[in-house]
């Protein structure tokens, strides 16, 4: 009979001791839903920055393609202003080489 409260009373302590690991795997379980909470919402922090991060790369895509437009365009008019001017000395040049008249030194 005493083996018997005996058993009993390890059952009794053994079952106490298996609500507290219990209640101990409820709190880690209670924890971890709550770190996941807050990785989710990490997780579309990161997604909301990466969504305006992306906004920012066009952005500045864009500008730097209009800026190439507009250095093509002035390159452009830079060279086309130094040939007219090349033409324009030629053209001098040779109304003083055709005019026999005007200096020696072009004999």
């Amino acid at each position: 009979m005493q083996d018997m409260k005996s058993d009993i009373q390890n059952l009794k302590t053994d079952m106490q001791d298996m609500k507290s690991d219990m209640q101990n795997l409820k709190t880690d379980m209670q924890d971890m839903k709550s770190d996941i909470q807050n990785l989710k919402t990490d997780m579309q922090d990161v997604k909301s920055d990466i969504r305006k991060l992306n906004v920012r790369v066009d952005n500045l895509e864009s500008q730097l393609k209009q800026t190439e437009r507009n250095l093509r365009k002035e390159i452009h008019k830079e060279c086309s202003l130094v040939l007219d001017e090349v033409e324009r000395v030629h053209t001098i040049l040779d109304k003083h080489k055709a005019d026999k008249t005007m200096h020696p030194a072009w004999l």
